[in-house]
């Protein structure tokens, strides 16, 4: 690739970035005035909520890989949920660990993966296509 454009590729994709920056910040005003949590609309906290909603109960340390933070971070961020009401944890259900620990989204929680999630589809135009491929690479590149 020449350096003129590889120059351009920078460009774009910095504005790209700005973009993203820029529509995110604009999703997370809609979700936020749905919800009335704007704490619990942050990344991290719709992150585990989310990934709960998806894929049901899982271990703290698989919430810290996908959100990427520390053990004492990921304890800390499930304390906020818990004591919002959004998660809970479960201690010695799982089979062969009776430390173990085991977090669920609760009823309330649901509610607000739902909320929040009406909220980003109501501040989208009509780009579901282009919403399902934009996931479906992003998926495959974090395969990757």
């Amino acid at each position: 690739m020449s350096s003129g454009a590889r120059d351009d590729l920078l460009s774009q994709a910095e504005r790209l970035v700005l973009q993203l920056a820029s529509f995110g910040t604009g999703v997370s005003t809609a979700i936020a005035s749905a919800t009335g949590e704007p704490d619990l609309v942050a990344n991290a906290p719709m992150q585990v909520m989310c990934l709960l909603d998806l894929d049901g109960p899982a271990r703290p340390s698989v919430i810290a890989d996908v959100v990427g933070l520390t053990s004492g971070g990921t304890t800390k961020l499930l304390d906020r949920l818990e004591a919002a009401g959004m998660i809970e944890r479960s201690y010695g259900v799982i089979h062969d660990d009776h430390r173990g620990v085991l977090v669920t989204l609760t009823a309330a929680g649901r509610t607000m993966v739902r909320t929040a999630a009406r909220a980003m589809v109501d501040h989208l135009p009509d780009v579901s296509d282009l919403v399902k491929s934009i996931v479906d690479l992003l998926d495959e590149l974090r395969s990757t």
